[in-house]
């Protein structure tokens, strides 16, 4: 397992580098958002850890704030199978599926989509504050 930390996000990598399908990925990748307090997302990603690894789950990366936010990545076919995983696994109610890079997809879903980034600003001003935010989104901007 690889763990990759930055000033805002944890990545939980495998080991070995899988094959990907760039055009799959680009048209039906996407990942299960779980909002929860820190710890619980950090408990959660102790556990998917091996799922991980074993190629089960593709990879996972969660917010270093709290409260915290878990990405977990499938491709689409896969993911009503990992959503009973996270479920087995003790992932709050508090989830959402998105798709990484096919919009068009999301956007048929405004309910989920509108709840996806209501949910994500939340979780960053509830992290950072008003203030902290701000500095976050002006450090992005900068690059």
């Amino acid at each position: 397992m690889q763990i990759v930390r930055d000033k805002l996000w944890t990545w939980y990598l495998p080991d070995t580098e899988r094959s990907i399908d760039r055009d799959e990925w680009l048209e039906s990748g996407g990942k299960w958002i779980i909002f929860d307090s820190k710890s619980r997302i950090e408990e959660l990603a102790d556990r998917l850890k091996p799922l991980i690894d074993s190629g089960e789950i593709e990879s996972a990366k969660s917010w270093n704030g709290d409260p915290g936010a878990i990405n977990v990545y499938s491709l689409d076919r896969d993911r009503e199978k990992n959503r009973k995983i996270l479920e087995s696994l003790g992932a709050g109610d508090t989830r959402v599926w998105e798709y990484d890079y096919a919009w068009c997809k999301n956007i048929k879903h405004p309910a989920s989509f509108v709840f996806s980034w209501s949910s994500k600003f939340r979780t960053i001003l509830k992290s950072y504050g008003v203030k902290g935010t701000l500095g976050l989104v002006r450090d992005i901007l900068q690059g």
